[in-house]
């Protein structure tokens, strides 16, 4: 097993200019395409999207692009189904990138800036999402930023990322090479999985942010499980149960 080593990503860089920036979002839509993730997450909200009385709002947390939002805005649109979706992020371009994805791609979705540590999460979210953002973060930021989506989600909380592995190491490596030209993309890439979670790690994490799962087969009890999706990503997905709280 790789030992976790976090080390500053050129994505991070606040003087990156803005072509780069854009460049290296076109790849990561293309490597979460290719990774299934919009799928694997249309797949943990299908079933809510399709019983709610009104359509179905997602918060996404560190949205990058955009673009799975966007996918999941036309995935639901293909099923017939609506979904309200609100996708945030702390960087003013990638919010510029995204508006202008979201338009190209016709898709209905809003983008707003958003500190996730400092600022209060906006309410009245059915499920809280995020992508490829823990691995950004210290334990610590991620039992804190599991904690408050946890509080700001009335069904779900999503969050899927990279699993750090031998395995996971060399495909990421090999795909953001096959799957972009941005030169921020092949350094990222590999830097991102040296700092990912295992799967007990994040269950470990989740549980100190009081994700609390119950220990019956009822269907109102609250659940909490990583899912494995081979070679390089997992989904870590909690979901509140009928006699849980309502959000904070």
């Amino acid at each position: 097993m790789i030992a976790r080593n976090r080390v500053p990503e050129l994505m991070d860089d606040p003087s990156l200019d803005f072509e780069s920036h854009a460049a290296a979002l076109r790849g990561l839509a293309r490597l979460n395409e290719a990774s299934l993730s919009p799928a694997s997450i249309w797949a943990e909200i299908k079933d809510e999207a399709r019983l709610a009385a009104k359509p179905l709002r997602i918060l996404d947390i560190a949205t990058g692009g955009g673009d799975i939002p966007i996918a999941l805005y036309h995935k639901a649109k293909q099923a017939g189904l609506t979904l309200e979706i609100v996708g945030s992020d702390i960087s003013l371009d990638a919010i510029k990138y995204a508006k202008s994805n979201a338009l190209q791609k016709k898709a209905e979705v809003q983008f707003v800036p958003l500190n996730v540590f400092e600022d209060q999460l906006p309410s009245g979210f059915d499920v809280v999402m995020t992508s490829l953002f823990t691995h950004h973060l210290d334990p610590d930021d991620v039992v804190a930023l599991l904690a408050k989506m946890s509080c700001a989600a009335r069904l779900k909380v999503i969050v899927n990322d990279l699993v750090r592995s031998e395995l996971s190491y060399c495909s990421v490596w090999l795909a953001t090479r096959l799957l972009s030209r941005s030169a921020v993309v092949h350094y990222d890439g590999p830097v991102s999985v040296n700092a990912s979670y295992t799967a007990a790690e994040f269950l470990d994490m989740a549980r100190r942010a009081g994700l609390v799962e119950v220990a019956t087969s009822g269907s109102g009890a609250s659940s909490l499980v990583v899912k494995s999706f081979p070679p390089c990503r997992q989904l870590l997905v909690w979901r509140r149960g009928a006699d849980d709280h309502e959000p904070c």
